[in-house]
């Protein structure tokens, strides 16, 4: 316990050091504090063997994210929440098992959304929805494009595509299966007519290879509607349409699927739209100062790599082949926005959780406000164009 209180009283006391601290100040301690205080946020949330290792000493249990919402409703570790849990195990009609009831899942959303201040309160699913169409409003989607989503999370954004757009086909890829089976069960009950969706576990950074060997990407599916959408599916071996959004940072490396995202797009009129985390100001150099960035991010299973500069990022565009490049930071409506809902949230259920969910959520919440704060980061909207083919 006394482990468990120290590491969280120095926590405590970095973040709110972190939030006063003076960042116009350029010293080597202002340098070098965001980069180990993002190491000891990454180390309370991450999937790492250090990290858990570190969680089960502070006694932060249930930390896969697939683990998380079994949690939800246990009781705290209080004395309080176990006299409550004993008279719960002995009259069982009685409690909060009604709470199962009351519970509505309208979709398995995770991207950091995009939050309106005028719209306060905001639900979450509302700000990633906000996202989506930011992302995609500007690159001509139609019911003839055929789209490739990279990173489709559990499908919400790729229904919601098909809602907005009507596209004649959404093929989707993810790297995590359990999402993958997720989002295929959201396809299956829900109806999209005009909109057919294929989803996949492959590789971001290997999209000729999973091209290559799922033929069936691009096949003409029999038609089962007179609508134009369900008929005139681009018969060609190129997507109209790549899209990646919030999770481009995370590739191994972003710089190779961005030139894989041009050889899979129709040259000279393909278009590119991403939602993407860069850095806002060069990373450190010195020896220490570098570790520590290196570890900060794969903490976070960011390549180090991914992390780069807005000149740096344009040129991997422009190497990549694309052209008519726009970057749009928004991070002033993403970061701080995510923080005041998770802040809500937790006032609203916090009693219901169990500490060590209700720990990471506070960890995320607090780095969130950093990020706002620090101005470390950018938050960023791309749209792009691809170039002639290359010979």
């Amino acid at each position: 316990m006394n482990t468990r209180f120290g590491f969280f009283l120095v926590l405590v006391v970095s973040l709110t050091l972190s939030t006063v601290y003076p960042a116009e100040q350029k010293s080597r301690f202002e340098s070098l504090f965001p980069v180990l205080l993002g190491f000891l946020l990454g180390l309370l949330v991450a999937e790492t063997p250090l990290a858990s290792r570190l969680q089960e000493l502070l006694g932060l249990s249930s930390r896969h994210p697939d683990k998380v919402g079994l949690d939800i409703l246990h009781s705290q570790g209080s004395s309080e929440g176990k006299n409550a849990k004993s008279q719960l195990d002995q009259k069982v009609m009685y409690g909060l098992q009604h709470a199962f009831l009351n519970l509505e899942v309208t979709g398995w959303w995770f991207n950091m959304g995009l939050w309106d201040e005028e719209k306060k309160p905001m639900r979450f699913q509302d700000a990633c929805k906000a996202l989506v169409e930011k992302v995609t409003s500007k690159i001509g989607i139609n019911q003839q494009s055929h789209i490739l989503d990279v990173g489709f999370g559990c499908g919400d954004q790729d229904v919601y595509m098909a809602e907005l757009y009507q596209p004649a086909r959404i093929t989707g890829i993810t790297i995590e299966p359990i999402q993958h089976h997720a989002a295929q069960e959201l396809i299956k009950r829900t109806k999209l007519p005009g909109t057919e969706i294929q989803l996949y576990v492959a590789d971001a950074s290997k999209l000729p290879e999973f091209l290559e060997s799922t033929p069936t990407v691009f096949s003409k599916r029999p038609s089962t509607s007179s609508t134009p959408s369900a008929t005139s599916i681009t018969t060609g071996q190129h997507f109209t349409h790549v899209v990646s959004i919030d999770s481009a940072y995370h590739y191994n490396t972003r710089a190779q699927f961005l030139k894989n995202a041009l050889k899979v797009l129709q040259p000279e009129t393909g278009r590119l739209a991403m939602a993407d985390m860069i850095l806002a100001r060069p990373a450190p150099t010195s020896g220490l100062g570098r570790s520590i960035f290196e570890a900060v991010f794969k903490a976070m299973e960011v390549p180090v790599e991914n992390m780069k500069t807005m000149e740096e990022y344009k040129q991997d565009l422009v190497n990549a082949g694309f052209v008519d490049i726009e970057i749009e930071c928004i991070e002033d409506r993403v970061f701080s926005g995510l923080a005041g809902y998770i802040e809500n949230q937790m006032g609203r259920l916090g009693g219901l959780v169990k500490p060590g969910v209700n720990w990471t959520y506070w960890a995320l919440c607090k780095g969130l406000w950093w990020l706002d704060r620090s101005k470390w980061l950018h938050f960023v909207v791309v749209a792009a164009r691809s170039g002639p083919a290359s010979q």
